[in-house]
């Protein structure tokens, strides 16, 4: 345990603050590019970001990790599950976007706080307190407001949260790791992406061609991607996980905003309460967190984990 100097402390709150405000205008970057199916974004997403890899791989010399990691057949078994939940994950979030449901969207990643309580619970043995048990219940109702109000549930919010929750899962109990193991599940997922893309393009169905604008903004879903989840990496070394837990509501919040005053997306009745419920189960447990911490650590510095794992809170959008 190392205790943060102003400094680091600061730096680690500017990095998250870019990490997460990028995440919050994902929504703008992917409504450019949304004459292009949903599948062939995620594609090309996969595609243009292992070539960073391998150069940030190069830079970091970490290619000797990487191949260690790929000779053990448990360890690439478990990261090409993973992969799967992360590849659901982004194409969800496109599909999200494309289709101007990003307020939908930022109700799910408001989630993610009681669903990897709920998750950790369940399948790590882990105890959930006393607080926890009225924001699951909140969350339960905000779930449950739009299908009774609409006959349907919210599923987009729902399906986002838990193939990220499970995504986290899986990444937290494999020895990887984030770099590697991010550059793993991404190798995993090149070679399906490659092949769907040059089946695109052989067939006459892909969206490269004469506009090298939509061109370019498609190979550019590469730093779209990793730009994030580096400026991520180096906060979460750098400040205490309570603070990190403060600020991650930053990026559904922008979300939001992004999709009332600039995608023009109206929100019903029923998903207001439904945010309302979660908004305040997030409450619930942020306040319980705030609590605890104080309770442990009284007066003295908040500690960082110097070796915090963070493949499992990275790569959201």
């Amino acid at each position: 345990m190392a205790q943060p100097t102003e400094g680091s402390l600061r730096s680690g709150i500017l990095f998250g603050l870019v990490a997460y405000v990028w995440w919050g205008l994902v929504p703008l970057y992917f409504r450019e590019v949304k004459q292009v199916s949903a599948g062939e974004i995620l594609a090309h997403r996969i595609v243009w970001t292992i070539g960073l890899l391998v150069v940030l791989t190069t830079l970091l010399g970490g290619w000797s990790e990487l191949i260690r990691v790929l000779r053990s057949r448990r360890l690439v078994l478990a990261l090409l599950l993973s992969a799967a939940f992360l590849a659901t994950n982004w194409l969800l979030y496109i599909y999200a976007t494309v289709t101007s449901r990003v307020a939908e969207a930022s109700l799910g990643y408001y989630m993610m706080p009681l669903v990897n309580a709920f998750l950790a619970t369940v399948f790590l043995g882990e105890k959930l307190r006393p607080a926890h048990y009225p924001a699951l219940a909140l969350v339960a109702l905000g779930v449950a407001v739009p299908f009774i109000a609409a006959g349907s549930v919210a599923w987009l919010a729902v399906a986002l949260t838990v193939s990220f929750g499970l995504y986290g899962l899986v990444r937290k109990q494999v020895q990887v790791d984030s770099f590697t193991g991010l550059a793993v599940e991404t190798l995993l997922m090149f070679v399906p992406s490659a092949a769907y893309l040059l089946g695109n393009e052989t067939h006459g169905g892909g969206a490269f061609g004469p506009d090298w604008r939509l061109n370019s903004l498609l190979m550019f879903s590469g730093v779209v991607t990793l730009v994030p989840l580096l400026a991520f990496t180096v906060s979460i070394r750098r400040m205490p996980l309570l603070a990190n837990s403060f600020i991650q509501f930053v990026s559904p919040t922008m979300q939001l905003l992004v999709a009332v005053f600039v995608i023009g997306e109206e929100i019903q009745p029923d998903r207001m309460i439904a945010m309302g419920c979660v908004w305040a189960a997030v409450a619930i447990f942020v306040a319980d967190a705030v609590w605890r911490a104080r309770a442990k650590h009284g007066d003295k510095p908040v500690e960082v984990e110097e070796d915090e794992p963070v493949g499992e809170l990275v790569a959201s959008q």
